[in-house]
């Protein structure tokens, strides 16, 4: 592991190859990505880390924009002088994706996003997430936690995996919840960027979920036609937790991609 301003990083893979970066979501921290790491990092060099406030990453004040998220991101990339890099997204790990392809166009190689969106919070949407950031001050963040993964899996996966949830349920209550509220603030304040997408010249790969309840397969079949050069991947059996609940659907659809990019 790397401390790079705070932000924990991790490295595997022969940093010659073609560097991936992955980027997870809320609330989770870059151990998501292991099962995928494992599969590409003999031909790609795989980085993940912990964005700000989440897993072993820097807490800090929790007052986070989506600015500030890309700015780690941003400086990672220089400290470990990475070229043509690729990003790889998922959910509020998307956002950051999107935000810094619109801050810097020509720096990346490639895009993938998974269960994303490039449209921001509308006013209902803003009011839930004041709301989650209430609700964890009052209550602490189980209950938070406890709603969201209601939508975030398949009532099949839940069901299947309870363990295995509720080990993931701990886990993330050993963050701060500081770091918790902090990237609730900074989703609620994200810029739209469907059109700096619509205008990229580099590959994308979309990836869904056809269950996902949380950024529908519509929206995302919305973003694919507003694309140049676009792949679009619908996964089955899968909701929003598409890496997790169909892994080697997610690993496959990578590989293709990728293998046609480097």
């Amino acid at each position: 592991m790397y401390q790079i301003e705070g932000i924990s990083v991790y490295l595997y893979g022969d940093r010659s190859n073609q560097p991936v970066v992955f980027i997870h979501g809320f609330p989770y921290d870059h151990t998501l990505w292991d099962e995928v790491i494992t599969a590409l990092a003999e031909r790609y060099y795989c980085i993940s880390y912990d964005i700000r406030g989440f897993g072993s990453s820097a807490v800090g004040t929790g007052q986070y924009t989506m600015e500030q998220y890309v700015e780690d991101l941003e400086q990672l990339i220089s400290v470990l002088e990475l070229e043509d890099t690729i990003l790889c997204g998922f959910s509020m790990g998307g956002y950051i994706a999107l935000r810094a392809h619109e801050r810097e166009k020509t720096k990346y190689k490639a895009l993938i996003f998974a269960n994303t969106t490039t449209t921001g919070d509308n006013d209902e949407g803003k009011l839930k997430r004041a709301a989650a950031i209430k609700g964890i001050d009052e209550e602490g963040a189980a209950p938070f936690l406890e709603s969201f993964f209601s939508v975030a899996f398949t009532d099949a996966y839940r069901e299947k995996e309870a363990q295995k949830l509720e080990e993931l349920k701990r886990k993330i209550l050993r963050f701060s919840p500081t770091g918790i509220k902090g990237g609730l603030l900074a989703m609620l304040g994200r810029t739209d960027t469907t059109q700096s997408l619509g205008a990229a010249e580099i590959p994308v790969l979309l990836i869904s979920g056809e269950e996902d309840r949380i950024i529908s397969p519509d929206q995302m079949r919305k973003m694919a036609e507003g694309i140049q050069n676009s792949t679009l991947v619908s996964l089955e059996h899968c909701g929003h937790m598409s890496m997790a609940e169909n892994p080697q659907g997610f690993i496959a659809a990578l590989e293709s991609f990728l293998r046609q990019r480097v």
